[in-house]
């Protein structure tokens, strides 16, 4: 796991980490004896083997991580989710984390200074691009240019990683949200949502063949989303989602 360069605009406090996934090697029964009971049913419940390591070590890597800066033993940290089912870190941390996972990487990111998204998707994939951009684009950014497989991936990770610091659900806000392209390091975000002010996405590093992103929103206007404590298992599949 290694830590990724970020665009020089991004502000401080803002970190995203690069786990590679073997998704041919056996579950790792150190990875597993980190995550609890539900997470660990959770990840055994797929019926592909890489879909399974890629939960577990995603989930261990991410306690991992939390671990390290809130010094809670990482089979002892818990979550809550917010109404969308984004999950952050129980305590008084002033810590945020996101997750994503794709092909044979997965991407977690980590801000103390406010909300925060990331996503990242491999580009090998066969798509129809045209019909896909009807459901998940703006009328806004299909006329900004997305005839090519490469753009489509490059503004969906943007988009989705938007929406993940906004702590919104996927579906039900693509078509409220456009992200466009800037000739600088990050995204145009066009909405028309006064409380989604002071959100900022960039594009980030990624291994050949793949496409990501970064979002962050300020604290400034509080919590986008209301939260509330649920137990591991209402995260379950949230993890990786989210």
């Amino acid at each position: 796991m290694r830590r990724l360069p970020l665009p020089e605009s991004v502000p401080p406090g803002i970190e995203v980490w690069l786990l590679p996934l073997d998704l041919n090697m056996p579950l790792s029964k150190r990875d597993l004896a980190l995550l609890n009971r539900d997470e660990r049913s959770h990840a055994l419940r797929f019926r592909r083997h890489e879909d399974r390591v890629r939960s577990v070590m995603a989930r261990a890597a991410l306690r991992q991580i939390l671990s390290s800066r809130t010094g809670v033993l990482p089979d002892k940290l818990r979550f809550f989710v917010n109404d969308y089912g984004k999950p952050s870190v129980v305590g008084n941390w002033g810590l945020e984390f996101n997750i994503s996972h794709s092909g044979c990487f997965a991407l977690i990111a980590l801000s103390t200074s406010g909300q925060v998204g990331v996503d990242i998707e491999c580009r090998d994939r066969d798509l129809d691009i045209e019909e896909l951009s009807m459901h998940v684009f703006s009328p806004l950014e299909r006329r900004s240019g997305l005839q090519t497989t490469e753009a489509f991936f490059d503004r969906w990770v943007a988009k989705e990683s938007v929406l993940k610091a906004l702590g919104l659900g996927i579906s039900q806000h693509l078509q409220v949200l456009s992200i466009l392209p800037r000739d600088n390091a990050g995204y145009e975000i066009v909405h028309d949502q006064p409380e989604w002010a002071d959100v900022s996405a960039w594009p980030i590093k990624a291994p050949d063949n793949y496409a990501a992103a970064l979002a962050w929103k300020s604290r400034q206007d509080g919590k986008c989303a209301r939260s509330s404590p649920v137990a591991l298992q209402t995260v379950g599949s949230r993890l990786e989602a989210s």
